[in-house]
C-alpha cells in the first residue's frame, strides 16, 4: 500500500533508504540539513574537477554497496585496483600485507611477530564469538601478542581508526572485522571513475526520477506524533505530517529530535559518542611511497598517517599531481580538531618535510577539512544496547551508523543496514496501513 515518507538526513544511509522505499512503491521527501547531499562525501572543486574531502574506497565485499552502483547505472565506471599497506616505525619504512611481512617487520623480535601471526589465525577461526563484546580489544590484544606487539603494532593501528578513545573499543569489533578480512591474496580496492560524487548525483537523479522530493537546506527541529501518524516540525515552526518517518542522522540528534516522544527506555538513555576527523589534503608533484595506506609511530609527527589515493586513483583526477590525505581521527573537542587551518597545515607540512623530503619539497597546494561525527566510539558490551530500527513499527524507523556495530563503520555497513531494515518495515507499515483502514471502514 503507497505511503508517504520522510527520509531525515542526506547522507549514504538517507539516500540508501530513500532508495529502497521508492522500490516499495512508497512515496519518499528526503531532508538534508545542508546544501549538499552525500554527508561524508562531500567533495571541493579543483583544477576543473572534483575531489573528496575525506578519503573513501570500495572493497570487493562491499557488497550491498556495489548493488547500489549497479542499480543507479555506474557498474561501467567501477576499477579495481591492487594496494599495499605500509607501516613507518621511527622513520623507517615496512611494508605491512601478508606473513612474509610480518616476519621481516623488525622492530619486534621474532617470537613476537610469531605471536601476532597467531593472532590472526585465532581471530579468523573464533572472531564471532559474542564473549568478545565483554572484553574491551586491548585486553584481549595484549593477552595474544604481548605488551610491546600491542604498543608497537596495534595500539597505533587501533589509534589511527578510532583516536583515543581505543582503550575503551570492544574486542569483538576488531575481531569480526579480521575475520571477514579471511582473503589471503593481494588487497584489491576499487573506485568509480567520476569519484563518490558521481554515485551521489547518480542516486539523487534515480530517486527524482521516481518522484522523490528532496530538499536541500532543510533543517528539522522536531519529529512529533499528529493523529496516529509521524510529523516533522520545521525552524519556521510549520508541521508537516507523513505515514512513517526514517531518521538518518546521528543518534544523539535523533535522541534530541525526538525527545518529546515516548521513546523506550534504552533507546532514550544511551549515551553515544562520535570521533571526528582533521583531513589535510596534500597535492604534490613527488609521491610519498607505493603504499596506499601508512600510519606511522614514534616518528615525532602530528598526523597518524597518510593515505596516498593516487596509489589507487588516476593522478589525472588531480592535474597530474599526487592526492595525499594526512589524518587525525580525533574527538571534535580535540586541541587538533580546534586549532586554525593554518596552524594545522602547518603541522603536517612539517610532517611531510621530515619524513618524505621530496614529496614536503613539492607541496602545489594543501586544503584541510573536518568532520565532527565519523567514527561511532563503541564501547565493551555494545551489543546489549544496540538499538532496533523500529522504534514505533509502522510510525518511525532509525537507521544510523549506532546500528552499524559489530561491523566497520563504513558507506557499506550503512546500506547493508538499510536492507536489514527494509523487509521487517515493509511488513509493518503495510499492516498499519491495514488495519487502520479496517478501522476507518469499520467506522
Amino acid at each position: 500500500m503507497r505511503q508517504h515518507a520522510a527520509v531525515i538526513g542526506g547522507g549514504i544511509s538517507g539516500l540508501a533508504t530513500s532508495m529502497a522505499l521508492t522500490r516499495m512503491g512508497h512515496r519518499v521527501t528526503l531532508f538534508e540539513n545542508t546544501s549538499d547531499l552525500g554527508g561524508l562525501a562531500a567533495t571541493f572543486p579543483y583544477r576543473g574537477g572534483h575531489l573528496e574531502k575525506f578519503y573513501h574506497c570500495l572493497l570487493p565485499t562491499d557488497h550491498a554497496l556495489l548493488r547500489l552502483v549497479r542499480e543507479v547505472g555506474l557498474e561501467h565506471d567501477l576499477r579495481w585496483r591492487e594496494t599495499k599497506m605500509g607501516f613507518m616505525y621511527q622513520g623507517r619504512m615496512f611494508a605491512l600485507n601478508n606473513a612474509i611481512d610480518l616476519l621481516r617487520f623488525t622492530p619486534l623480535t621474532l617470537i613476537e611477530r610469531l605471536r601476532l601471526g597467531l593472532m590472526g589465525l585465532r581471530a579468523r577461526t573464533g572472531g564471532l564469538s559474542p564473549a568478545l563484546d565483554e572484553i574491551s580489544a586491548a585486553e584481549w590484544i595484549r593477552g595474544m601478542v604481548g605488551d610491546r606487539g600491542f604498543e608497537v603494532l596495534w595500539k597505533p593501528l587501533l589509534a589511527a581508526k578510532i583516536g583515543d578513545h581505543y582503550a575503551a573499543l570492544p574486542a569483538l569489533w576488531l575481531s569480526s572485522r579480521m575475520n571477514r578480512e579471511k582473503n589471503s591474496g593481494p588487497e584489491r580496492k576499487g573506485y568509480l571513475l567520476g569519484g563518490y560524487r558521481s554515485l551521489i548525483a547518480a542516486l539523487a537523479s534515480t530517486l527524482r526520477e521516481r518522484g522523490t522530493v528532496i530538499r536541500l537546506s532543510q533543517p528539522v527541529t522536531q519529529i512529533v506524533e499528529s493523529e496516529g501518524r509521524m510529523a516533522l516540525r520545521l525552524p519556521d515552526g510549520g508541521l508537516e505530517v507523513f505515514d512513517f518517518v526514517v531518521s538518518t542522522v546521528p543518534l544523539k540528534v535523533f535522541q534530541q529530535l525526538a525527545s518529546g516522544l515516548r521513546l523506550p527506555g534504552r533507546l532514550a538513555e544511551l549515551k553515544l559518542d562520535y570521533q571526528g576527523v582533521v583531513s589535510g589534503v596534500f597535492m604534490t608533484r613527488q609521491p610519498l611511497s607505493h603504499y596506499y595506506w601508512m600510519p606511522w609511530v614514534d616518528c615525532g609527527a602530528t598526523s597518524q598517517g597518510a593515505i596516498e589515493m593516487t596509489n589507487l586513483v588516476p593522478r589525472e583526477r588531480a592535474g597530474g599531481l599526487h592526492i595525499n590525505y594526512l589524518v587525525n581521527y580525533t574527538h571534535r573537542d580535540s586541541e587538533i580538531y580546534r586549532a586554525d587551518d593554518g596552524v594545522v597545515l602547518g603541522r603536517y607540512r612539517d610532517d611531510l618535510a621530515r619524513l618524505f623530503p621530496a614529496a614536503g619539497a613539492s607541496i602545489e597546494d594543501a586544503f584541510l577539512f573536518r568532520a565532527p561525527h565519523v567514527e561511532p566510539m563503541w564501547t565493551v558490551g555494545y551489543s546489549r544496547v544496540r538499538p532496533e530500527s523500529a522504534v514505533i513499527p509502522g510510525r518511525l524507523y532509525l537507521s544510523c551508523t549506532a546500528q552499524v556495530y559489530p561491523r566497520v563503520n563504513s558507506w557499506n555497513s550503512c546500506c547493508e543496514l538499510v536492507e536489514d531494515m527494509s523487509a521487517p518495515l515493509g511488513d509493518e507499515v503495510s499492516a498499519r496501513a491495514v488495519a487502520e483502514r479496517a478501522v476507518g471502514t469499520t467506522a
